[in-house]
Order: C-alpha cells, then sequence, then structure tokens
C-alpha cells in the first residue's frame, strides 16, 4: 500500500474530501474512480494548469488555492494534507477559519510538533500508520476534532497504530538511528529518546 492509497483508506463515501497540495491529483482519481466528488487544489498555477490538461472528469474540481484561501465554508468536511512539512500544515490551519472532521496528514517531519499544535487548536489524534514506500518510511495521521492529553511517548511516538507490525519496525529504524546518532553526541534528548523508543517496543512485544 503506498501513500495516496493509504490515504484513499480512510475517506468514506459520504466524505466532502479537499486535497491541499494535490500534485497530479491522483487522489481524486481515485475517488472519481468510485464516483465520488472531490476538491484537488494547489498553489501552483502551472500545476493546476497541467492537471486540468491531463484530467476530464465532472467529479474533480481542480483550483487554484493558497492554502484554504480559496476553499469555502461548506465546501469540504475532510481535508488531506500530505507531502508537506508540519511547520506548513500548522501555518495552513492557523490562516483559514474552516473546520473539518476529520484531517489527514502525512508530514516529512516534527510529527510531535504536529501533534502537540494540532492539540491546541482542537484536533486530536484518532489513529496514526506508518507506510513504507520505496523503502522510506511516512506517518499517516488521522486527526479527529477535539482535544486529549498525550503521553511524552505518545508526543514523540504515536499512538493507536492501525499496523502494529509495520510501527515496531520503523520504531526499530528509529532506535538505530538515535543510537547512531547518541554514540556522536552528548545530546541528553538524544539519550532520552533512544529510552522512549525502548520503553515502547517492551509495551510491544
Amino acid at each position: 500500500m503506498n501513500r495516496i492509497e493509504a490515504i484513499y483508506s480512510y475517506i468514506d463515501l459520504e466524505d466532502k474530501v479537499v486535497d491541499v497540495g494535490c500534485d497530479q491529483a491522483k487522489l481524486s482519481l481515485m475517488l472519481a474512480s468510485r464516483n465520488q466528488k472531490s476538491i484537488a487544489s494547489d498553489i501552483s498555477e502551472k500545476v493546476i494548469k497541467r492537471a486540468k490538461s491531463d484530467i476530464n472528469n465532472p467529479l474533480i474540481d481542480l483550483r487554484v488555492s493558497n492554502g484554504l484561501s480559496n476553499i469555502n465554508e461548506g465546501e469540504a468536511d475532510t481535508l488531506v494534507l500530505s507531502g508537506m512539512g508540519s511547520h506548513t500544515i500548522l501555518d495552513i490551519l492557523n490562516n483559514t477559519n474552516l473546520r473539518f472532521k476529520k484531517i489527514l496528514t502525512i508530514s516529512n517531519n516534527h510529527h510531535n510538533i504536529l501533534r502537540s499544535e494540532m492539540n491546541k487548536i482542537n484536533y486530536k489524534v484518532k489513529s496514526e500508520q506508518i507506510i513504507k514506500e520505496n523503502n522510506k518510511y511516512y506517518n499517516l495521521i488521522y486527526f479527529e476534532e477535539g482535544k486529549t492529553k498525550y503521553t511524552n511517548s505518545e508526543l514523540l511516538l504515536g499512538l493507536n497504530h492501525k499496523d502494529e507490525s509495520l510501527y515496531k519496525e520503523y520504531l526499530y529504524y528509529l532506535l538505530n538511528k538515535y543510537e547512531t546518532i547518541r554514540k556522536k553526541t552528548d545530546d541528553n534528548r538524544i539519550n532520552n529518546m533512544c529510552i522512549t523508543i525502548k520503553d515502547k517496543l517492551k509495551l510491544l512485544k
């Protein structure tokens, strides 16, 4: 399962979807194949122009939008933000008054910051899933409305993971990465991260 397929698996038929940063609108094409409408937006006029030349499907609304600036109230209740950094995701959400029942993210970095800051704007983690694509690991996070209290381990490593075996594989990858860094630095945060990962792995055995 690749990233697009994973996101698709979390979308219900009744969801009104907007995919921000849609690139080639692959997700919208998958949704259209089951007769589901969606909005595919991108900040780049060139990207949208190219998509319009390649795609002629009345179920796909292709539009130029800087984040959610060109998305209107009531048009979408499910937001997809994939292939961008956590800070970009937070900037998009902090610059709109729109609210969503479901937000699906695959960010490139700082997942702990994303979980923490999303909680401050009233979105909590419902579930997560590690995806392995081309030997790289990606963390899909499904947010829903609401607030919660996370443990330090949950903020750093996530919670409610859908695929436990792949999650464990990802944790071993992280442990190896941080153990290698720990040998080259006296940074206590790295040591604490290694301890947190080891504790999580003990719980999963």
